[in-house]
């Protein structure tokens, strides 16, 4: 019975420093841990953060920690995208330029899901700043090349043909358009209509070249297009 009272002092002991680590402490342990390669002992340990965390900016630290980890080490993307989609929690303290530097981190760790929706945040909440044609062209390009949605992606780069026709994104989003109709869905009739948009639109643009080129090769294979004989040629 004794040695049983004793081992039980010993784990509420245990217990007791565990509970009492601060913030900082589980953040530096996560930190520490993580550079040992401990890496399920070291997202536990943020995840204490997380709980311990007594500020909006501490639990947005904290999260992205978490979730940098669980995309890069641990390779679990659903997990990552839980940890980022948490800081959302915290919009209130976000500035403008926080929270689209959070959807560009979380894409780049593939947290997707929660990067489209720090996007669509944004552009509700500040619809008429001047950079918003800027954020939106990113959503876009996230649908079509992190979440590839492509019926998506077409959709946002529309509207930003559609509201800011004389923004630089415009011309850029429109050959967008094209492009994926004519490579990657392969419906040639809808992307001849935005590739001749293009034209009309934008003559003079430094993409016009490329737009015509692809219209006169529109659903042609790289052996019929005498432009690229010398390039084949090479690698046969």
């Amino acid at each position: 019975m004794k040695k049983l009272a004793i081992l039980g002092i010993i784990i509420l002991s245990i217990m007791v420093v565990s509970c009492g680590k601060s913030y900082d402490e589980y953040l530096s342990d996560g930190s520490d841990l993580q550079k040992s390669k401990d890496y399920t002992a070291s997202l536990e340990s943020f995840e204490n953060a997380i709980k311990k965390a007594e500020t909006g900016e501490q639990r947005v630290a904290a999260n992205i920690q978490a979730g940098n980890l669980a995309a890069t080490y641990l390779k679990d993307l659903d997990k990552a995208d839980q940890f980022y989609m948490a800081t959302l929690t915290d919009i209130n303290d976000y500035a403008p330029a926080d929270l689209r530097d959070l959807a560009k981190q979380a894409l780049a760790v593939q947290a997707n899901g929660a990067a489209v929706k720090m996007y669509m945040l944004w552009l509700d909440k500040y619809a008429d700043d001047a950079d918003a044609v800027a954020v939106e062209y990113e959503l876009a390009e996230a649908y079509h090349k992190n979440v590839l949605d492509l019926r998506k992606a077409i959709e946002v780069y529309g509207n930003i043909v559609d509201k800011f026709p004389d923004s630089e994104q415009a011309p850029k989003a429109l050959f967008s358009i094209g492009y994926i109709y004519a490579n990657e869905l392969g419906e040639n009739d809808a992307a001849t209509k935005y590739y001749s948009k293009f034209i009309e639109t934008y003559p003079n643009h430094e993409m016009a070249p490329s737009v015509e080129f692809e219209l006169k090769y529109l659903g042609k294979s790289l052996e019929e297009i005498p432009e690229l004989q010398h390039l084949l040629s090479k690698t046969s």
